[in-house]
This record gives C-alpha cells, sequence and structure tokens, in this order.
C-alpha cells in the first residue's frame, strides 16, 4: 500500500495524484494518456484489438472513453476504424 507522510491512506485520488507527481513529475492520468495512446497505436499498426479491450477492462472505462478522452498522443484518430471495425 502506498501512505502519506503520515502513513495514512490516501483519503482521495487526487491527493494521491499530486503525491505521485512530486515522486515522478507526472501525473496518473498522463501515464494513462501515454499507455492508452501507446496501445491505440500498437492497436492501428497491428490491427489487433485485444490489448485495447484488456486496458479498457483494466482501467474500467468504455473504448469510446478511452479514445476520446485518454487517447492524446494520437494524431490518426480519424483512422482507428482500420482497428476497431472487423474486415469482412
Amino acid at each position: 500500500m502506498i501512505t502519506d507522510k503520515n502513513g495514512e491512506l490516501f483519503k482521495t485520488s487526487s491527493k494521491f495524484g499530486e503525491y505521485f507527481k512530486t515522486l515522478f513529475k507526472y501525473t496518473p492520468y498522463d501515464l494513462r494518456e501515454a499507455l492508452t495512446s501507446k496501445t491505440v497505436r500498437e492497436c492501428i499498426t497491428n490491427k489487433d484489438t485485444e490489448k485495447l479491450e484488456q486496458l479498457a477492462k483494466i482501467q474500467g472505462h468504455s473504448l469510446s472513453v478511452m479514445l476520446n478522452h485518454y487517447n492524446k498522443y494520437n494524431q490518426e484518430n480519424n483512422n482507428l476504424d482500420t482497428c476497431l471495425i472487423e474486415d469482412d
């Protein structure tokens, strides 16, 4: 478990985020954006949605939330249908 300076659990996720940023210079959301963007990039490149679906399950978000809010580092947002729509 991760605790604050007093050895107590963080009472809110925002307090944990502040502490995390002091240690790593990034917030947990920055890391989520980077990981989601990397996974989307791999999905586009490999046309394989399995990792993206796993990440959605782990993060507890729908694919649309991930693509709209956490896919920050990809410019190919308009090409995601090549990854997310199966060919017949």
